[in-house]
């Protein structure tokens, strides 16, 4: 984590020595708790890219981060109506992470056995998505910057150990990725709200 923020940062300072715009912004997320910054660097009239980084804060918890493109339907890549697409990764915990998860059973020989749940901790995650929003940015470079769109995200790997499955088939993972759909971050739909500033 401490990498990504430090890359990051090493981003902002070398594109804020080019004289074209950037700005820098945050927000949070609601449904599914997270933080958000992201950074943006345009690079002509109606185009820029970025950077957006996340870290979700409940059940699936962990960064992802993503990289966009977008298309200013305006001649000004500071305001106005814009097209994004957006392509990334993420790195999740189980969502009963924290918590040393076993249960008991009796295996074939009859013998009492208690087994982890899990065989890993985290899993990795792939998607993208498109979307449509608007930016405005004052004089004195304050930005307000909203996004409407849609993103489909990978679910999480099947990281159940083989005893588990062998005893309770597949039901706890179908439970866990209509979980993750629903309320963690591979809700398809995508609404962010950002404040920042523009240098």
């Amino acid at each position: 984590m401490k990498k990504l923020f430090t890359l990051l940062l090493v981003t902002t300072v070398c594109l804020s020595a080019s004289s074209q715009s950037n700005s820098l912004t945050g927000g949070f997320g609601l449904l599914n708790a997270k933080v958000r910054v992201q950074l943006e660097h345009g690079f002509a009239d109606r185009m820029s890219t970025g950077a957006n980084l996340s870290y979700y804060l409940v059940n699936w918890k962990g960064p992802r981060l993503e990289g966009f493109w977008r298309f200013y339907f305006a001649d000004d890549n500071e305001k106005g109506g814009f097209f994004q697409t957006k392509a990334g990764f993420g790195s999740f915990t189980n969502v009963f992470d924290g918590e040393e998860l076993t249960f008991d059973y009796y295996n074939m020989n009859g013998d009492y056995v208690t087994a982890n749940i899990y065989d890993k901790e985290r899993f990795i995650t792939l998607g993208g998505g498109i979307g449509f929003g608007y930016k405005y940015t004052a004089n004195g470079g304050f930005v307000f910057e909203t996004t409407l769109g849609y993103s489909f995200w990978t679910p999480p790997v099947d990281s159940y150990s083989s005893e588990y499955n062998l005893y309770y088939n597949s039901l706890a993972g179908a439970a866990e990725t209509v979980g993750y759909y629903v309320i963690g971050p591979g809700f398809p739909f995508d609404f962010q709200l950002k404040f920042g500033y523009s240098f």
